[in-house]
């Protein structure tokens, strides 16, 4: 493996690893969202509800940290609460759903209209917070999270309320996908108009919470849809889905996305956590997907220099001569996480994601 040369920009890493080629090392971030406003001394409310507050706290992260990806991301719960759900804060985790708008009332779904994600609820704000991102011309990739098709759905719905319709009234679950979906690609365009790149998170979309089945019958075709539609476009889609996924780690490749975030979190088992990632990469490698992950976002808090060290090795070792992989986090930081152990992750991951310490191992 040749380099062209010595010195890359933060998105010229990513580009590299996208393509299935090597830079000088691999690149890395993590997935922040709450934490950069914590970070500036922010609520985690007042990072969700204003726009110009979170960017602010949004550069003074990249500024502090200097990751490969700059995402815009505050909150999941902000689509849901534009169609007309209730968000419930707190000052320690992320803002979540407590009211929902179809929950006892399936039949509102007919009167509901799709939002507008340049007027209704927080999505202007969110709007805000890309274009600003996107102004300060960072030497960094960027992204912007929305909240996918199911994601939406079950909120809108209420989680348990929706698993038993898959059952019950499979009908339902496929108008409510069709509303999501169209909702999702709605926000899609809205935030390609600020100049910055494409990311869904669907985190209920986990086989931890619903199983490989229902996604092929009910989550797999909508995502199918939904890429199909930005890759007309000539715009590739990443997706994040929390908890287990290895069962549906080829319905995803399958579906399209040029990314797939990798979450091993709930395993308890290590050996699990080098398998699963393993498999995704040389996935990855054989179909052109980059595989995103998975640093354990859990031990943020409390983890050591050296446990944070071992996990980014972790990774890296698994991956070993590989291309098109990204390190990250498993999922979004705690808003409370220790400011510490994103540095240690940053250190670790430039230190040892260097291709010529890989090749020499």
């Amino acid at each position: 493996m040749e380099h062209a040369k010595t010195e890359y920009t933060p998105r010229e890493r990513v580009v590299a690893a996208y393509k299935g080629g090597f830079a000088d090392r691999v690149p890395a971030y993590p997935i922040a969202g709450s934490f950069a406003g914590c970070l500036d001394g922010l609520s985690i409310e007042e990072y969700c509800t204003d726009p110009k507050k979170a960017a602010k706290a949004m550069l003074n992260y990249y500024e502090r940290y200097e990751p490969d990806i700059m995402i815009a991301f505050n909150d999941l719960a902000k689509e849901a609460e534009a169609v007309g759900c209730h968000v419930k804060y707190s000052d320690y985790v992320v803002p979540s759903i407590d009211r929902h708008v179809l929950e006892g009332d399936k039949g509102r779904l007919a009167r509901l209209e799709v939002p507008d994600p340049r007027r209704d609820g927080r999505l202007p704000a969110f709007l805000e917070q890309c274009e600003a991102l996107a102004a300060a011309r960072l030497p960094s990739a960027l992204g912007a999270v929305n909240v996918g098709p199911w994601t939406i759905a079950m909120l809108m719905r209420n989680p348990e309320q929706m698993c038993i319709d898959t059952i019950e009234d499979p009908a339902f679950v496929h108008d409510l996908m069709r509303f999501a979906t169209e909702y999702a690609r709605r926000v899609g365009d809205a935030v390609l108009e600020t100049k910055i790149g494409l990311s869904y998170s669907d985190p209920t979309a986990s086989c931890s919470l619903v199983g490989p089945d229902t996604y092929r019958e009910f989550i797999k075709p909508y995502h199918k849809e939904l890429v199909d539609y930005f890759k007309a476009k000539k715009v590739g889609t990443t997706i994040h889905i929390c908890g287990t996924t290895h069962q549906i780690h080829e319905d995803l490749v399958d579906v399209g996305f040029v990314a797939i975030t990798i979450d091993l979190d709930q395993q308890a088992d290590p050996a699990l956590k080098v398998d699963q990632l393993d498999k995704l990469v040389t996935l990855g490698n054989q179909r052109g997907v980059v595989a995103i992950g998975n640093v354990d976002a859990t031990i943020f808090e409390r983890a050591t220099k050296a446990e944070i060290e071992a996990e980014v090795r972790r990774c890296l070792d698994t991956v070993g001569r590989r291309s098109r992989y990204v390190l990250s986090t498993s999922c979004e930081l705690p808003p409370r996480a220790n400011p510490d152990c994103v540095r240690w992750f940053m250190e670790a991951a430039r230190e040892h994601g260097r291709w010529e310490r890989i090749l020499a191992g």
